[in-house]
C-alpha cells in the first residue's frame, strides 16, 4: 500500500528521486469521469472497495471521523456514510464480507454488521479474544457464514443475520511434526467455499510453526460436520510464512508464501508445484487469470505463471509493492506503493497500457493514488488520500 512514511520515502529516493513520477508515459487525468472528496485531509487506513448495487463502498472521513462511505457510482454523489463504531479506532482490513445488503467488516475484536441500503448498523458486536491477540482485520465468508482468527489455534464464527458470534478451536498440532508441544499460529486469511456435491462449508485453514526451521501448512476443514478432512505440512524452508489467503480455482490451491508461490491440489493436500522469486508477493497477492497465477512481487516485477506447471510466462517492470489486484475485462489494475501511480497491465502480455499519476498530487502534497481498485461497466474506482476517482476503464 501506499503510505507516506520515511521508508517508503527513502524507497523512492533509491529510485531516482522522484524521477519515477514523471516519466512521458505517464498519464494524467484525460479519463476522469468524476471526483469526489473522501477527506480533508490525507486519510489513512486500508479498505477493500466493493460495487453494491448502484453504489461504489470506500472508506473515507466524515465530520472528522473515519468512516465507510457509499457513492453512486455513475455521479460520485455521496449516498451514506456509516462511523458507529464501538470506540476510537481506525479502519485497517483487506478483507470484508458481503452477503446480500448486508456488509460484515472488523476492527481486531470489534466486528459489524452493515445495511448497505442506507448505511445503518445492523448489529455490532465485541469479541473476548485470547492474550496476545495477533490475527489480522480481515474476514473471510461464504453465502452467510463467515470466519475468522485469533493468531493462536482459535477461530470465531458467526453469520451475517447475527446469533452471536462464537469462538471456538479447530486445529490441533498436525502429524509430522515431533513435539506435541509445538506453538502453532494462524498467519493468514482462511478461506470458505461451498461444496456442492455434499451442500457443506469447506474452511482452507493456513498455519505456520515455529520448529527451529519454519514449517508451513493448511488443515482442509468441513465446517457443517465440524470435522478435519486432511492436514498438509511443509517443513523446512519452503517458504516461510503464509500470509495472505490461497486463491481455489478447479480444484487448486495457489498460496503466496514468503518469496514463493506454491500450488496445491485441493482434494489431497499434495504439493503440485513451487516457484521462487527474488523477495515477497505481501502486498498484491495473486490471483488466477485465464490459466495464469499473478502477483506483482516486492522486487518491482509482475509475474505471471502457467497456473498448471509454475512456469513463468511474463514478467513486466511495476512498482514492487502494492495494492491487491483487480482485474477486469483481461485488464489488471493496482496502485503502486513505490511510485503512487494507477497502473492498468495487460493480463495476456503483462505489457503496461497506461499509468496515472493522482490528479491531487500538484495541490496537495502527498496526495498519492493507494489503496484498493474497483470496478464494473466499463469504469474503475480508485481513491487518492483525499479523494474518490471514477476513470473510464482502459478496456
Amino acid at each position: 500500500m501506499k503510505y507516506p512514511k520515511i521508508l517508503l520515502l527513502a524507497i523512492a529516493l533509491l529510485c531516482q528521486a522522484f524521477s519515477c513520477q514523471h516519466q512521458t508515459d505517464i498519464e494524467n487525468d484525460t479519463d476522469v469521469l468524476w471526483k469526489s472528496p473522501i477527506s480533508p485531509s490525507l486519510v489513512y487506513g486500508v479498505f477493500p472497495k466493493f460495487i453494491y448495487k448502484n453504489a461504489v463502498v470506500s472508506q473515507g472521513v466524515k465530520n472528522r471521523s473515519l468512516a465507510i462511505i457509499a457513492f453512486d457510482r455513475n455521479t460520485g454523489k455521496e449516498l451514506w456514510a456509516w462511523s458507529d463504531f464501538l470506540d476510537a479506532h481506525g479502519i485497517r482490513t483487506e478483507g470484508v464480507h458481503q452477503y446480500q445488503n448486508t456488509l460484515v467488516w472488523r476492527y481486531a475484536g470489534r466486528v459489524y454488521g452493515i445495511n448497505l441500503d442506507n448505511g445503518k448498523t445492523i448489529w455490532k458486536e465485541r469479541v473476548i479474544h485470547p492474550p496476545g491477540w495477533a490475527g489480522n482485520d480481515d474476514i473471510s465468508g461464504v453465502g452467510e457464514r463467515f470466519l475468522f482468527h485469533s493468531g493462536d489455534k482459535e477461530y470465531f464464527s458467526g453469520t451475517t443475520i447475527s446469533d452471536g458470534i462464537k469462538q471456538f478451536p479447530l486445529l490441533s498440532t498436525p502429524p509430522r511434526i515431533s513435539h506435541s508441544s509445538t506453538k502453532m499460529f494462524l498467519n493468514a486469511l482462511p478461506n470458505l467455499l461451498e461444496n456442492a456435491a455434499l451442500n457443506d462449508t469447506i474452511a482452507v485453514l493456513p498455519f505456520g510453526i515455529p520448529t527451529g526451521g519454519q514449517a508451513i501448512g493448511f488443515t482442509l476443514f468441513n465446517l457443517t460436520q465440524g470435522k478435519e478432512i486432511y492436514t498438509s505440512t511443509l517443513p523446512g524452508d519452503t517458504s516461510g510464512v503464509f500470509f495472505l489467503p490461497p486463491t481455489i480455482h478447479e480444484g487448486k490451491l495457489y498460496f503466496p508464501s514468503g518469496s514463493y508461490i506454491l500450488a496445491f491440489d485441493l482434494f489431497t493436500g499434495k504439493l503440485l508445484w513451487k516457484e521462487r522469486f527474488p523477495s515477497l508477493f505481501s502486498g498484491s497477492g495473486i490471483i488466477y487469470y485465464d490459466g495464469m497465477i499473478i502477483g506483482n512481487c516486492e522486487d518491482t516485477f509482475m509475474y505471471a505463471l502457467d497456473a498448471k506447471t509454475g512456469k513463468q510466462l511474463w514478467a513486466t517492470k511495476t512498482s514492487g509493492t502494492s495494492s491487491r489486484l483487480f482485474e477486469m475485462n483481461g485488464v489488471i489494475y493496482f496502485t503502486g506503493g513505490g511510485d503512487g501511480l494507477l497502473h492498468a497491465v495487460d493480463a495476456k502480455t503483462g505489457k503496461h497500457i497506461w499509468k496515472k499519476e493522482s490528479p491531487d498530487e500538484s495541490r496537495f502534497n502527498g496526495a498519492w493514488f493507494f489503496d484498493s481498485v474497483t470496478g464494473a461497466d466499463g469504469k474503475i474506482y480508485v481513491s487518492s488520500y483525499i479523494s474518490l476517482f471514477c476513470y473510464k476503464a482502459a478496456r
